[in-house]
């Protein structure tokens, strides 16, 4: 692309921009006038990366899609939770709200998951095919989401176990998990009490159970498949 790369295409006004199946971008320099977005889904920008990011392109940002961009989700958060002090407004505290990302071990890191805690309700983790389960330091890092209400796991093929510390996750409402066939138990520690739908399909007879057990300390909550 040369020196069109240094070239904004888009008004600097603009609030929401989706790129689908764009190969020819190859540099975030191209969004960096874009400091007004709300809404950011990038999907299979598959050259794409996190060259010529400007972190205030997160400053108002409310929703962000990120899929088969390779570690793309994860590089700009990062980059977000270490310039914050430099680059960013002062005060500055991430807006985030909805996040769909197909990187778990890229986002469950301890600064990205620090950057988010303040807003982040919904969460959505789809078609990984990497992922067999978190380690320690990613499931402290899961733990930082303190306002999450929404977790979802998609078409995440590799995905053994869910994650053992969901019961500490006190303010979430709703997880559903599809069609991670490989998942065939709850964690030990069972869910949060604070949940209210569980939607899991498909399901092994040991989860079956397992819900059982988990409904009867927690009569409120909705299973579905």
């Amino acid at each position: 692309m040369g020196e069109s790369e240094t070239i904004c295409p888009f008004p600097a006004s603009l609030r929401k921009l989706d790129v689908f199946e764009e190969p020819s971008m190859k540099s975030m320099a191209l969004l960096s006038n874009l400091t007004s977005l709300t809404t950011l889904r990038l999907s299979g920008c598959s050259n794409l990366t996190v060259d010529g990011f400007n972190p205030l392109i997160a400053a108002n940002l409310i929703q962000l899609l990120v899929h088969g961009c390779n570690t793309l989700a994860a590089d700009m958060l990062s980059e977000v939770a270490s310039q914050r002090v430099k680059l960013l407004p002062a005060g500055y505290i991430s807006r985030l709200e909805v996040l769909f990302t197909d990187d778990i071990c890229g986002l469950l890191v301890a600064p990205i998951c620090n950057l988010l805690a303040p807003a982040l309700h919904t969460l959505e983790f789809m078609e990984d095919e990497r992922m067999e389960s978190l380690t320690e330091e990613q499931e402290k890092a899961l733990q930082l989401l303190t306002s999450l209400q929404k977790l979802s796991f998609l078409y995440c093929v590799a995905l053994q176990s869910l994650p053992q510390g969901l019961h500490r996750l006190s303010s979430l409402k709703e997880l559903c998990v599809f069609d991670c066939q490989k998942i065939r138990s709850m964690p030990k520690e069972g869910l949060p009490v604070s949940l209210r739908k569980l939607l899991m399909n498909p399901r092994s007879t040991e989860i079956d159970e397992q819900i059982e057990k988990i409904k009867r300390t927690n009569p409120d909550l909705s299973v579905e498949e």
